[in-house]
């Protein structure tokens, strides 16, 4: 016995073919208000969820296509009232052989202003799950055996809230190509989108090849180029740009493990490697990751970030600084360890945890009084504006132990210098 091959895996798709199929016995009539509510309560049948169809035309030259306006898939209870899904117009174009069970080939996928919102409530519950899984039940068993020959999409938009944090983004602007898309093979993917949170712009742009594998459970993406701006609140008036790529991000969906490879970023004239893996375990979620950069400037940093820092004794201070970082995630946790690099004549080394605003740092060596103000001649006035200095660092809510093996401190050698500041102390 032959098993029956599953459907394409795209959510709109598989509903457009069902609903394409369902009506092309009354195509004549698919204006009228009875086809627009057989197609919506079909929809329903198979989201589980309210659904709304506000167009409907079907044409079968050259081929059989599909073509739906103020098409809208209602939340699940406890949501709010905006749909889950809206989209303003789609169109689907599917191959003949597909109407008399030969493989499901569709020809063209074209979304026009449509609107995805995923939230989470106060408990944790998402609106999204419970969909994915009733979709993914339709497929029936066997190796998919599908293909997509165009998927584009303009002007769409995310709208994401977690009630439980009263967090908020949106993205807008959401334009995707790509083509030649099947089960394990390489096809070439464009994304661009606009995003809007916390005062925030930001624009994006990636491009690549990607691969997705639904039997394998394995989605790639490969050779990815980014670039972008973020822009507004505390980012100068020109914003800041970014460029960058990724060698190999993939997802398996078998052991939930995620991860990024060879990955390059510069933002405001940092250069820097990353590498980054997600994977679930007992403990819930967990993202681990690394991060090196090449040399930069400080100061050329601070400007490009509209805070220039204050001038120093020595102007060559804050010349050069490299650093990386060894991190993990996990149950909201940032550590950092180890953490270290080099500034200017300084290597450094140590761990910040920035939810418990935890340092420790160790140093080699450093001359202090190049760092402090401008203007201090003598030993006493060095003193002085070093004592203001740590009087600001001691107001800090921070717990901070800070070693220096060598240091030169208002005219003074010291050798194992140890500088503590606790929370709340002053």
């Amino acid at each position: 016995m032959r098993l029956r091959k599953k459907p394409v895996a795209l959510t709109l798709a598989a509903i457009a073919a069902f609903v394409l199929l369902a009506a092309a016995a009354v195509w004549l009539g698919a204006r009228s208000d009875a086809a627009r509510q057989a197609a919506a309560d079909h929809l329903g049948e198979l989201t589980g969820l309210p659904v709304s169809v506000g167009g409907l035309a079907i044409g079968f030259l050259p081929t059989p296509a599909l073509r739906l306006e103020e098409f809208s898939i209602g939340q699940p209870p406890g949501f709010d009232d905006d749909p889950l899904i809206d989209v303003g117009r789609a169109r689907i174009s599917i191959s003949w052989g597909s109407l008399f069970g030969g493989d499901p080939v569709i020809r063209l996928i074209a979304i026009s202003s449509a609107t995805l919102r995923p939230a989470l409530i106060a408990d944790g519950s998402d609106n999204w799950s419970a969909l994915i899984d009733r979709l993914s039940s339709l497929g029936g068993e066997g190796e998919s055996d599908w293909s997509i020959g165009k998927l584009e999409i303009e002007d769409g938009a995310i709208e994401f809230h977690d009630a439980a944090s009263n967090r908020s983004f949106r993205l807008t602007a959401i334009a995707v190509e790509a083509g030649s898309i099947a089960p394990a093979g390489d096809f070439p993917f464009e994304l661009q989108l606009a995003g809007v949170s916390d005062g925030h712009t930001l624009h994006f742009a990636l491009r690549g090849n990607c691969m997705i594998d639904p039997d394998a459970h394995r989605y790639l993406a490969r050779a990815l180029t980014l670039r972008g701006w973020a822009g507004g609140d505390s980012l100068p008036l020109a914003g800041i740009e970014f460029d960058g790529g990724i060698g190999v991000a993939g997802f398996d969906g078998k052991s939930g493990i995620a991860e990024i490879t060879l990955g390059t970023m510069t933002v405001a004239g940092i250069r820097s490697q990353f590498e980054l893996r997600s994977e679930t375990g007992d403990r819930g979620t967990g993202v681990f990751f690394k991060l090196t950069t090449q040399p930069f400037s400080p100061r050329a940093v601070a400007i490009a970030f509209g805070r220039p820092l204050p001038a120093t004794a020595d102007p060559a201070v804050f010349g050069s600084m490299q650093m990386s970082a060894t991190g993990r995630l996990e149950q909201g946790l940032l550590e950092l360890d180890p953490i270290e690099g080099r500034l200017d004549d300084t290597q450094w080394s140590g761990a910040l945890t920035p939810q418990f605003r935890k340092v420790r740092i160790s140093a080699d060596r450093i001359d202090v009084d190049r760092y402090l103000a401008p203007g201090a001649k003598t030993k006493g006035e060095k003193k002085a504006t070093l004592e203001e200095s740590l009087a600001e660092l001691g107001r800090l809510d921070i717990d901070a132990e800070i070693r220096i093996a060598d240091a030169r401190i208002a005219g003074a050698k010291l050798r194992d210098a140890l500088l503590k500041v606790e929370r709340g102390s002053e």
